[in-house]
């Protein structure tokens, strides 16, 4: 005798527990989530990583034809949730908890892309819940079964296009996943550092014409300021750099020169470091005799291009206040730290010298002259 095919009820049941297991799962990747050390890494996270997502995406597609084509068949659909939480949702999570190679930037960046693909698969889940509660509540109300003639019609147009957009959404998420990983940690650190680089130069562009209004404020001293020209001159005034403020403006023009040349060591980092980062670490005894980790030397260099962005704003703080002294230190602060990146990553990941060794020799040199 053929099994009893399952019911609408024990697919209600499986959607309520595995968005409860989704939960779960995101919480373990929350940002203040420790990691189980019980976990062992795989073999190759980033391979694992994308093997599952490319899975995922797989059972998605044909987890959403089964929701669009009628009838619904709850069997079909129970086996498709209970594949993706045992294979790929697993594996994803195993992968981006455990404690491997990939860092703490790149598993950071894989914990919230993991995250955001939970969320996705959810209101997929979700979708499959509101089809079988509807479909239930039929069933129901023709005395707990479909009979009576009344044929499965599929999902009305409005729960069709909810299917669509959330299957959408998991495709999306997927493509950025396994993008990352295609990328590898090279990939990620060059996208950081370029960003990072962005905000710099835009701040020493706003430092750069914030000095500028001087000239142009003194030419426009023949009482000619337009009609409100009396108003702005009183509620700029706290933060104008003034014509008499001769020493805090050399303070500025030294520190615009200076942090620019700080920018074309972001393209050197860029070109001569981070994209040629090694895809596989070599052993820790492969390493030249009192030579970092290169993962541990990475990740000391993205602190030193990420802190130099925010330190620069607190650098055209003081400015704005009209703080030499302090305006002073905070450029010495964003100094020594682009010369302590430099210095970090003099050597190449080997510990040998190339052609970043000796320009970044020279470089220094000229950014002390400034």
């Amino acid at each position: 005798m053929p099994p009893k095919p399952a019911s609408l009820r024990a697919l209600l049941d499986l959607t309520s527990t595995t968005l409860t297991l989704l939960t779960h799962f995101q919480s373990s990747l929350a940002p203040t989530a420790t990691a189980d050390a019980s976990v062992p890494p795989p073999p190759n996270s980033l391979q694992a990583l994308k093997a599952c997502t490319s899975l995922l995406k797989s059972h998605t597609t044909t987890l959403s034809l089964l929701l669009l084509t009628p009838p619904l068949t709850p069997s079909a659909i129970i086996t498709k949730i209970g594949d993706v939480s045992s294979g790929p949702l697993a594996g994803l999570v195993g992968a981006a908890v455990a404690e491997g190679e990939l860092g703490d930037l790149m598993q950071a960046e894989v914990k919230i892309q993991v995250r955001r693909l939970l969320g996705a698969w959810g209101d997929v889940v979700g979708c499959v819940a509101r089809l079988a509660e509807r479909r239930k509540k039929l069933e129901d109300e023709n005395g707990g079964g479909a009979a009576k003639g009344k044929k499965d019609e599929g999902p009305t147009e409005g729960e069709r296009q909810a299917v669509l957009a959330a299957t959408g959404v998991v495709w999306e998420a997927c493509d950025a996943l396994v993008k990352l990983c295609d990328g590898g940690i090279a990939g990620l650190v060059v996208r950081k550092a370029e960003e990072w680089r962005s905000v710099l130069l835009d701040a020493v562009q706003e430092l750069k014409e914030w000095g500028e209004d001087v000239d142009q404020e003194d030419d426009e001293e023949d009482g000619s300021g337009g009609e409100f020209g009396d108003e702005d001159d009183m509620f700029g005034a706290a933060n104008r750099l003034g014509k008499e403020d001769k020493d805090l403006k050399e303070v500025l023009d030294k520190s615009v020169k200076k942090l620019k040349m700080v920018g074309v060591l972001y393209l050197a980092l860029i070109k001569r470091r981070l994209k040629t980062f090694p895809a596989v670490l070599p052993a820790v005894a492969a390493t030249a005799v009192g030579h970092k980790n290169p993962m541990t030397t990475l990740e000391e260099l993205m602190k030193f291009i990420k802190s130099i962005p925010e330190q620069v704003d607190d650098l055209a703080s003081a400015f704005y206040d009209l703080d030499e002294d302090e305006a002073k230190t905070m450029l010495d602060k964003c100094c020594r730290e682009a010369k302590s990146a430099a210095s970090l990553v003099k050597q190449d990941w080997s510990g040998n010298e190339d052609e970043f060794t000796a320009w970044s020799t020279k470089w220094e040199d000229a950014f002390n002259e400034q």
